[in-house]
């Protein structure tokens, strides 16, 4: 009866111990627990706990008593155990087993080891005597094996709790990623289950479309998602019929705030490990910016792409938004060149001479204009009207206007070479700086790039003034280019609409270097 009783209490403070060791999940807790619950039932001077660490080596983990003792049992007693254990049974070492010319003087130790499921050993409790005191018992060893068993389970519970919850972390970090991930992109992106439910609206999705992610989860996209919805539900049904995807598709829906948009759809199908479609995911890109921009750039290469040097089309193509089309004042100027003469000759000529003479004499004129990135304004029957400093600024814009001048008065000279005398014509030119109002002028059906102002008007009358292959300036133009340009001054001119003459100065040639 005595010994059943016994029997009993020892049962009871196993599972006393293992309650209490089982309830910790922390790995760097339960070496400790275990020594002071072998404490409880086991009378010894030096407890030490060694696991195994991720290089199958035997490392302290936690120790009770005097330390050097602690080191002594670790160094020798781990390395008993690798070379005549094998490190998988339980032991009682006595005094004439043990090292005594060490300084540790140690009469027994008794080890059990950390079996866990499968027999797979995870490390070993040791607790050891002074001499004076008993030596471990078999029952002693008995106890110490049920404590290590359960210790055992403990420290791989704690350690699978570990590894699911570094796991657990691991994922919500992941997830964190890809959210992040998401809410970066800079298009649009929305995902749908099979049953066609909204499940993911990124950041861009948001700003885009104008919608609050959380106002959209488990909804129908179509009721998420109302000005997009109904114009994508044949998509939508076409990508999971057929189960492919649909790329490119454009669309103009107006959003409540945002108006009128110009969006791009990308719909795919969401594939799960099994290669089974689990619903549907739409990328969105909003091309409403660029959309504008390449209008912006229409409507330049529109106006001006006949009218100036391709290199200057270019560089206001490279900056739409630089060339303001409305109306705007700036100090221009203008050059007008009129075929003089040309009444008279049309008399002597069928239409189709003229038209061929004409139209060689306007070409002269109008590449000498472009070589200079000068602006055609516009053929007006036998002259031509052009404009400097516009659209695109020039610093030397009146030295263009001379130069053009002049090299179109060089290239007649030259095409008369190879024409009959009876069908060579030449120029009047006149050139005027001044300000002026420049833009697209008309009605709202019809308009043209042009510049009005009292400066176009002088320039034209300038140009009346002119006789054959002479070029007139007037003073503002001439204090522009008086440096670079032979000239001579004409004295005052009375134009129409002036009540003061104008002084009048005829450009003869470029200097040298010029």
């Amino acid at each position: 009866a005595e010994e059943t009783l016994e029997r009993y209490r020892e049962i009871n403070l196993l599972y006393s111990i293992g309650d209490t060791i089982s309830a910790s999940l922390d790995p760097d807790e339960i070496p400790d627990l275990v020594l002071a619950e072998a404490s409880r039932i086991i009378r010894a001077d030096v407890g030490v706990v060694l696991l195994l660490d991720k290089d199958n080596l035997l490392s302290l983990q936690s120790g009770s008593g005097d330390f050097a003792l602690q080191k002594w049992v670790t160094e020798n007693i781990a390395s008993f155990l690798a070379s005549s254990f094998g490190i998988a049974d339980p032991f009682i070492l006595t005094a004439d087993q043990l090292d005594t010319t060490s300084a540790a003087k140690v009469d027994s130790i008794l080890g059990a080891p950390l079996k866990a499921r499968e027999r797979q050993v995870l490390g070993f409790v040791l607790l050891a005597r002074l001499p004076g005191e008993d030596i471990f018992t078999a029952d002693d060893e008995k106890l110490l094996v049920a404590l290590a068993g359960q210790a055992a389970v403990a420290v791989q519970n704690a350690r699978l709790f570990a590894d699911v919850k570094s796991q657990r972390d691991a994922i919500a970090e992941m997830k964190n990623y890809m959210d992040n991930i998401f809410a970066s992109i800079a298009s649009g992106v929305i995902t749908t289950d099979i049953e066609d439910l909204v499940t993911i609206l990124n950041r861009a999705a948001e700003e885009i479309l104008g919608v609050k992610a959380n106002d959209t989860m488990g909804l129908n996209y179509r009721d998420a998602l109302p000005e997009l919805g109904a114009q994508i539900e044949g998509l939508v049904k076409k990508v999971k019929e057929s189960d492919t995807s649909v790329v490119g598709y454009e669309l103009n829906p107006v959003l409540p705030k945002r108006g009128l948009v110009a969006l791009q759809l990308h719909l795919s199908p969401l594939k799960d490990n099994h290669k089974n479609t689990t619903g549907i995911a739409i990328v969105v890109d909003d091309l409403t910016e660029r959309r504008k921009l390449e209008e912006q750039v229409r409507q330049v290469r529109g106006t001006f792409e006949r009218y100036v040097a391709p290199r200057v089309v270019e560089q206001l193509l490279s900056d739409p938004t630089s060339v303001r089309l409305g109306g705007v004042r700036q100090n221009l100027t203008i050059l007008f060149a009129d075929i003089r003469g040309f009444t008279s000759f049309s008399e002597n000529f069928e239409p189709e001479v003229l038209v061929e003479v004409l139209n060689r004499h306007l070409n002269v004129a109008a590449e000498a204009v472009l070589s200079e990135d000068g602006t055609l304004d516009k053929f007006m029957g036998d002259a031509v009207m052009a404009i400097f400093n516009a659209p695109l600024p020039q610093t030397n814009h009146a030295l263009r206007a001379v130069r053009a001048a002049l090299a179109m008065q060089k290239s007649i000279t030259e095409m008369h070479c190879h024409m009959p005398e009876n069908r060579r014509l030449s120029f009047g030119i006149g050139i005027v700086t001044g300000p002026g109002v420049v833009g697209n002028i008309g009605s709202t059906r019809l308009q043209n790039y042009t510049a009005i102002g009292d400066s176009v008007n002088l320039a034209f009358r300038f140009q009346g003034f002119a006789k054959a292959n002479q070029v007139l300036l007037n003073t503002t133009a001439y204090n522009l280019v008086q440096d670079y340009v032979v000239s001579r001054e004409l004295g005052y001119i009375q134009v129409k609409g002036h009540s003061e003459p104008d002084l009048a100065f005829e450009v003869l040639d470029l200097k040298a270097g010029v």
